[in-house]
């Protein structure tokens, strides 16, 4: 659970601080003897205090013997000894490196788990364990890398290989090391803005975007006459481009590559920038190409594709129709009067993708759809971390990874 507090202070420690916490605090008191309502109104209690007094910072130490003093006062000698005799173990162990460092929480660790997809009895039990086990070995401070792998190793010897790849690959996926970046392509009406948010939200991403929006920006910093091409939907611009066509030249692919690759610019700039903030993201729209060269993000991203479709040309059109009763903004005529080149940019992305191994998803029913993607995204995390399991497996050790 995260505490909402507009207000705290800091608990200085050796050579770090760090904010106050009164979750941990209750649970340190509860280890002492406390119910769980006196610990919790006790811990508030001294923060409350503390903060009336205008003190933004105190030792760890001195901390300690107000506690122990409130203790005394409230609950008498006994409890307070028990409190004073306990090492605070738990608040001892920190997660981090070097500056960034935070105290470790076994709910923060057991909700890992959970979204990895274990229950939550394996979970909490895995936390509590982990939880004991560092602080038998008087760990102080652990790295977030090798917190992992501590990690993997009690599910691998307590629960089997399964639930250990399947949390490894959860925290591939969305630890801190690289961002996430989905791109999913496809025409006009194959239902990926609502893949995409639906997936999201699976994967606890909070950025989503589409192409529509980036090419809507453009259109602020270029004039139709410098750049028509992005004032157009995707299946009409063919018609804003004078240039004449070879006789085999398709112009609808013709003028929505060319879309294409201005959107790119912006699209590309996106992505730059959610790796320099380090934050996963999902870019949805018609104007990524499954052959879009990725190559330069992926040493500092997980770049993948997906390319949504809708094979059924009576579903496909039946969109368009449910669209234009749902929206009061979207009218399905102009869709479906442009429906033939929609299904011809359809059909180039499919050819494309198959030639590029991109992954198709055929989006026929929505549930069915995301669960297929996910699905793949496990497959796909499986192998970023094969190589890592096959050196666990060969040298038993993994954190010397």
């Amino acid at each position: 659970m995260i505490e909402r507090q507009t207000e705290n202070f800091f608990v200085l420690s050796e050579d770090f601080r760090f904010p106050y916490s009164r979750g941990l605090m209750a649970r340190s008191l509860m280890r002492a003897g406390l119910s769980s309502e006196e610990a919790y109104e006790l811990a508030s209690s001294v923060h409350a205090e503390i903060l009336a007094e205008g003190v933004m910072e105190i030792p760890r130490r001195k901390l300690k013997q107000r506690v122990k003093g409130l203790i005394r006062k409230r609950f008498g000698k006994e409890l307070a000894a028990s409190y004073n005799n306990w090492k605070l173990r738990g608040e001892a162990i920190f997660v981090g490196e070097s500056a960034e460092k935070e105290p470790f929480s076994r709910g923060i660790l057991a909700q890992s788990l959970l979204a990895a997809g274990l229950s939550p009895d394996i979970a909490h039990g895995v936390a509590e364990r982990m939880a004991a086990d560092l602080s038998e070995r008087g760990v102080k401070n652990i790295r977030r890398r090798e917190l992992r792998w501590l990690t993997f190793r009690k599910l691998l010897s307590d629960f089997g290989k399964p639930y250990a790849q399947h949390y490894l690959i959860w925290r591939t996926l969305m630890g801190p090391d690289r961002p996430l970046i989905m791109l999913f392509c496809g025409a006009t009406g194959t239902g990926k803005s609502s893949l995409a948010v639906e997936i999201a939200h699976r994967l606890g991403i909070t950025r989503v975007i589409g192409t529509d929006t980036i090419r809507e920006i453009m259109r602020g910093m270029f004039s139709r006459e410098l750049m028509p091409s992005i004032y157009e939907s995707s299946f009409s611009v063919w018609k804003t481009l004078v240039q004449p066509f070879g006789a085999s030249a398709d112009p609808v692919l013709n003028a929505f590559q060319e879309q294409c690759q201005r959107v790119n610019v912006g699209v590309r700039a996106i992505m730059r920038r959610a790796i320099t903030e380090n934050l996963s993201m999902i870019i949805e729209g018609v104007h990524l190409l499954p052959s879009a060269e990725t190559s330069e993000f992926e040493k500092e991203a997980i770049v993948i594709s997906i390319l949504i479709c809708t094979c059924q040309e009576d579903l496909h059109r039946g969109r368009f129709i449910g669209r234009g009763k749902d929206s009061m903004i979207r009218s399905p005529e102009k869709y479906l009067e442009n429906f033939e080149s929609i299904r011809k940019i359809q059909n180039a992305l499919i050819a494309k993708a198959e030639q590029c191994d991109t992954f198709i998803a055929d989006n026929v029913d929505f549930d069915d759809t995301v669960s297929k993607i996910i699905q793949f995204l496990t497959r796909r995390m499986g192998e970023l971390v094969e190589t890592d399991l096959a050196a666990y497996d060969s040298s038993g050790e993994a954190g010397k990874l």
